[in-house]
């Protein structure tokens, strides 16, 4: 064989061992949770009930590994426009967060970086948009006029989520299912 030809073949069979490994450490997983019980109720709760934090698992791979996806071509429309604070005139209280009160149709940067984990409207909220962050904070940006984000986009601080809907827009900051001070964070 030639060289270029063994090459191929090379390239073919890490691939394939690599593949086999991990069919086979799947296979000892799932054995090994219909086996045992107490094993399988302690992946159940704490992967299915719990709620997985996408944001730490990104930053940690991040941080070790690079890119999550190596993909170079398909890079986000989103662009980064600013890593000041916001920019508002004035703050009151509203529900559980603060509404400022903004330029008409207010471009919303990210506060910080995190993945969106809810992108829809909410009851006394409109159209809003929960971003999760490394820290497990959810920042819930609310009365927006258009989103401009998906469920699950990794969003960069600076980035815009979607316009003010009018003059203001609200924010609610949450972890664990309980509403922080919003002072702490704007």
């Amino acid at each position: 064989m030639k060289k270029r030809e063994l090459k191929k073949v090379s390239k073919f069979s890490k691939m394939c061992s690599r593949f086999l490994v991990c069919v086979i450490i799947v296979l000892v997983g799932l054995i090994t949770l219909k086996s045992n019980p107490n094993l399988r109720s302690f992946v159940y709760k704490n992967v299915f009930q719990n709620n997985l934090k996408f944001a730490k698992i990104n930053e940690l791979y991040e941080k070790y590994f690079g890119s999550s996806l190596p993909l170079t071509g398909n890079k986000s429309n989103l662009a980064i426009v600013s890593s000041e604070k916001l920019d508002y005139e004035s703050k009151e209280k509203y529900n559980d967060g603060v509404k400022l009160k903004v330029s008409d149709s207010y471009a919303i940067p990210i506060l910080k970086s995190g993945i969106v984990v809810f992108a829809g409207e909410k009851e006394n909220y409109g159209k809003t948009v929960i971003v999760q962050g490394a820290d497990e904070v959810e920042v819930w940006y609310s009365n927006l006029k258009d989103i401009k984000v998906s469920m699950y986009d990794y969003l960069k601080k600076g980035s815009i989520v979607g316009e003010a809907n009018g003059d203001n827009f609200i924010l609610v900051f949450t972890k664990d299912g309980k509403v922080l001070d919003y002072k702490k964070y704007i």
